[in-house]
């Protein structure tokens, strides 16, 4: 199922022209096990904008609207947006999903809110308020996932900012807060582990290479 959302995700950026491929990949595992085997009727909030097409791709096949509209939906909504069937807040600059979790956790105590953040926000500035919110009113019924592939925009993650004296404080600020270490580019061995990839849109030559890797 995995190498299925890998393809589609593929494909679709293919078709939409769409880049940040390689911080999709590497959420995929994370989302799959929220999507697959966690969620039921719970809040979702996904603030990891750039990473969008493994949102989509999940949704698509959850039935929120037709496969063939993926492409459509990745090109003209390159981020997170609730003009997209299923998505519930609209996210851009990064750092700003979490508060909204936040939000909805406080406001909502008697249901679970999970939120799906990147490294890199683990460095703004609102993440940390939203931190020390959380911590005040005990928010056991918010879940964060930290998509840590170790690579952002610039660089390598702790060559910009080193985020363990960050990622440390999260975890003691949030009940229920996961680091977890993935792979940018997750699966596909010419994007693994390259800052290229945040932005570098796939040619249809790497598109082949990319789906025989995964046995299609």
């Amino acid at each position: 199922m995995i190498k299925e959302l890998r393809r589609e995700i593929l494909q679709a950026s293919f078709d939409a022209g769409a880049c940040h491929i390689g911080s999709a990949l590497s959420c995929l595992p994370i989302m799959y096990g929220l999507f697959y085997e966690v969620l039921k009727d719970d809040v979702f909030i996904f603030s990891k904008a750039s990473g969008v097409a493994t949102y989509y791709a999940i949704l698509a096949d959850k039935g929120y609207f037709p496969k063939d509209k993926l492409a459509y939906y990745l090109k003209n909504y390159p981020l997170a947006s609730k003009e997209v069937p299923g998505v519930l807040h609209s996210v851009g600059s990064l750092g700003h999903g979490l508060p909204v979790a936040v939000g909805l956790a406080y406001a909502n105590p008697n249901k679970r809110v999970f939120v799906l953040i990147s490294d890199g926000e683990v460095e703004e500035g609102t993440t940390y308020e939203s931190a020390l919110f959380a911590h005040q009113h005990n928010l056991k019924n918010l879940y964060v996932y930290v998509d840590n592939n170790g690579i952002q925009a610039c660089g390598k993650t702790n060559d910009i900012l080193n985020l363990d004296l960050a990622l440390n404080f999260f975890q003691k600020m949030f009940p229920n807060c996961y680091n977890i270490h993935t792979t940018k580019g997750d699966g596909v061995s010419f994007m693994e582990n390259t800052v290229e990839w945040h932005y570098k849109n796939i040619d249809e030559e790497l598109l082949k290479q990319a789906l025989e890797e995964n046995g299609f």
